[in-house]
């Protein structure tokens, strides 16, 4: 049976509710913004989440957003927990430069290896194309995270005082490993 895989073009709060179940299966709740939040975030900042389903239901979601400079810095610093994030700490798109934080990368365990990665990450870039970006960092709880943010070029900072790990890359690397194109092509 072949899969029909969709992003989903307009999301609502209730799978904002099913993102949320779905990191449960892979992180402990200390690492989880709650749906709340991050539907807060969504509706003020309608780029900050990619999601996908198949057949109807949703199996992956990428959260990546801009956030303020001291936001930034405190994650790379491994001084801020994520599950702490509100819509405060997401900077304007207004703002220059801008630094990203991909927040969440998950998709279900039964649909990896098919691709969905790199589709939700070349839906997540794209919004961003042609703005000021300087730097992405990832805040990794998993040796799954770490795995991904070595593969996709991420330079391992240090342990967060959360036991995790933070990765750090060049925005214009980030995009070229995404789409194989520099963020200017897009």
């Amino acid at each position: 049976m072949k899969l029909s895989v969709n992003i989903i073009p307009q999301l609502t709060f209730r799978h904002f509710q099913e993102m949320e179940a779905l990191e449960r299966l892979y992180y402990d709740a200390g690492f989880i913004t709650p749906a709340e939040e991050t539907w807060r975030w969504y509706l003020h900042h309608p780029h900050s989440t990619v999601a996908a389903a198949i057949n109807g239901k949703l199996v992956a979601f990428v959260n990546l957003f801009p956030v303020l400079p001291e936001v930034y810095e405190a994650l790379k610093a491994g001084h801020f927990n994520d599950h702490f994030m509100e819509l405060e700490h997401v900077a304007p798109l207004c703002a220059t430069p801008l630094h990203m934080f991909l927040s969440c990368v998950v998709v279900h365990h039964d649909f990896r290896g098919r691709g969905l990665t790199r589709q939700l990450l070349r839906e997540a870039v794209k919004p961003y194309a042609g703005l000021p970006c300087t730097g992405v960092i990832t805040d990794n709880v998993t040796a799954d995270g770490c795995a991904f943010s070595a593969r996709y070029g991420f330079t391992r900072l240090r342990r967060s005082d959360h036991d995790s790990w933070i990765y750090e890359q060049a925005w214009p690397d980030f995009v070229k490993r995404v789409t194989g194109c520099s963020p200017w092509a897009l």
